[in-house]
């Protein structure tokens, strides 16, 4: 069986916890669980939301129709019988990203380059040259959360986030990189822009990009 914890917030959320990294091997495991979750509720109309965070999986349920400790039960059922060695190394297919990478389309870049010592075009060497798992979606619809970014180009979110992040920047914050499907508020570090769309409402499915999945960033150059 594995080893997950599983709480309660509030009267209408359950949280099934794998462990507290941001790991790849981890992530595939929360993702595996729940297609399991899924289909094991997935007659169970009382039960509104299933979806993955980084190492949790998220249960949303409707108290009124069921309780608590029966969602526990069921969790339970479905955890004794999952295995977690079937087909655990699944893989999606890589979403090619194209990134227009530096000057107005990556404003950060060169102070980023100077702090580091490391030229742009290796940052953007760096940056282009890695699959990156996509743990989860959030923040806002399509925002993909990446793991994977090299450790040579981890870099602090900035310290006054900007009123207005273009649509398709693409970012560093930390230990993770991501790409702002909308313009908005943010404070990650902007090293490029996509023009790909990734979220749009009139389509189905309306994401681009979906969690477990992968991605390649692609220099554009025009």
């Amino acid at each position: 069986m594995i080893n997950s914890k599983i709480s309660f917030h509030g009267d209408s959320t359950a949280i099934i916890k794998f462990g507290d990294e941001i790991d790849e091997d981890l992530n595939i495991l929360v993702h595996k669980f729940l297609e399991s979750l899924v289909k094991g509720f997935s007659e169970n109309s009382s039960v509104l939301d299933i979806y993955p965070t980084y190492n949790s999986i998220i249960i949303d349920y409707d108290p009124n129709e069921i309780l608590y400790e029966n969602i526990k039960q069921k969790i339970n059922s479905i955890k004794s019988e999952f295995d977690s060695s079937d087909n655990m190394k699944k893989h999606h297919k890589i979403i090619e990203i194209p990134v227009q990478y530096g000057d107005d389309f990556g404003p950060d870049l060169k102070r980023m380059s100077k702090t580091l010592n490391i030229s742009e075009e290796k940052i953007i060497q760096i940056h282009s040259s890695t699959k990156y798992r996509v743990h989860m979606i959030g923040f806002m619809p399509g925002f993909p959360y990446l793991g994977g970014l090299d450790s040579r180009i981890s870099f602090p979110r900035l310290d006054e986030p900007r009123l207005a992040v273009p649509e398709g920047s693409v970012g560093i914050a930390g230990d993770q990189t991501g790409i702002y499907p909308f313009s908005s508020p943010g404070g990650w570090n902007i090293i490029g822009r996509t023009n790909l769309r990734l979220f749009d409402s009139k389509k189905n499915p309306p994401n681009l990009i979906i969690s477990g999945s992968y991605i390649k960033f692609k220099i554009q150059n025009d």
